[in-house]
């Protein structure tokens, strides 16, 4: 999708789909997945977020991405409204077998992962992961575990790279070792998939929100808790000494911010004993699958993982036998 989107093309489209006036040339916020987000600008003073798909993401996946967002607006979730089309539809075609959609935009700031913040993000997916817990709730599952091989063969793949053997043979073994059976007998709920900072955003009014919700759907509720306690609750082990610019191999988990993120989460939504008995090999799954994947995009383009693929092999390792108790002690105390 190399052409320039213009006010005198996207107009027209917009106002024929949702019937507002363009008033500013329209300003690329980012462009990936097949997809390119611009903020435009209304003669009202108000601005939307749209988004246009390329022909490779078909009308069916763009209206499962549009999903979770009109279930949440439904439900007062704080989560980007998704605005209709004046034909009630939520997608538009904007070239054939092209597909968009549009969003109110939020005017805001993606926040720091403080005490404070993290507790409300608890609460949030607290609320969010109750809101569905079956398919007949909600249409659409996430799939993650299905995941689980196909991971353990990116990162076999990659460990024949001289520049990720070590790490990508760790990831393999580690995934390999997973008590799959307990994993796939976690309870369901709506999962977000991808909550970090760069996905939230506190807005002028004071809320917190979270964007990004393309790759939502049914699934093991504590995943979403697995990504937050592996990316925004521990700090490198202070059993390591570091040379200069190397980034940490060992991470410890920070107490007080796990109990913060433990015990807001179970005011919303207590944990079942299997879920604090699995907090410590889910987060060596999504950790796992996530280097895997990183990994695997490395060897086609090195760096475009911004060194993420080595953090979450890091964080991965760092959950051993004795953390993994310590997670759930953590989870039983806040409970």
């Amino acid at each position: 999708m190399s052409e320039t989107i213009s006010s005198s093309f996207l107009g027209p489209l917009l106002q024929k789909n949702y019937a507002v006036t363009v008033s500013d040339e329209p300003e690329l916020l980012h462009e990936r997945d097949g997809q390119r987000v611009f903020w435009v600008g209304l003669n009202d003073g108000s601005a939307l977020t749209v988004r246009l798909c390329t022909v490779h993401r078909s009308q069916e996946r763009v209206l499962a991405d549009t999903g979770a967002l009109f279930f949440l607006n439904q439900r007062g979730f704080p989560a980007p409204h998704l605005r209709l089309t004046v034909a009630g539809e939520r997608v538009f075609e904007w070239q054939r077998n092209c597909w968009g959609y549009v969003q109110d935009f939020i005017e805001g700031e993606n926040p720091f992962m403080d005490l404070e913040t993290l507790a409300e993000v608890a609460h949030l997916l607290g609320r969010l992961h109750q809101m569905a817990d079956s398919i007949e709730n909600y249409p659409v599952e996430v799939g993650w575990l299905e995941e689980w091989m196909p991971a353990i063969h990116r990162a076999g793949a990659a460990s024949a790279s001289a520049d990720w053997k070590r790490q990508a043979t760790e990831v393999a073994e580690n995934l390999s070792s997973l008590p799959m059976k307990e994993l796939q007998a976690l309870p369901y709920g709506l999962i977000h998939t991808d909550v970090h900072e760069g996905n939230l955003l506190r807005g002028t009014d004071g809320h917190l929100y979270m964007l990004d919700w393309e790759d939502a759907g049914l699934g093991q509720a504590i995943f979403d808790l697995a990504l937050v306690l592996g990316w925004n609750c521990v700090w490198q082990s202070s059993e390591i000494i570091l040379k200069p610019n190397q980034p940490p191999e060992l991470y410890d988990f920070d107490e007080e911010y796990c109990k913060t993120l433990l015990g807001n989460y179970q005011q919303e939504r207590k944990l079942s004993d299997l879920e604090r008995r699995m907090l410590g090999p889910a987060i060596r799954f999504v950790m796992g699958w996530f280097s895997a994947r990183d990994m695997e995009r490395e060897l086609d383009e090195p760096g475009i993982s911004e060194g993420l693929a080595f953090t979450n092999w890091a964080i991965m390792r760092s959950v051993t036998p004795e953390w993994a108790a310590t997670l759930t002690q953590w989870a039983a105390e806040t409970a």
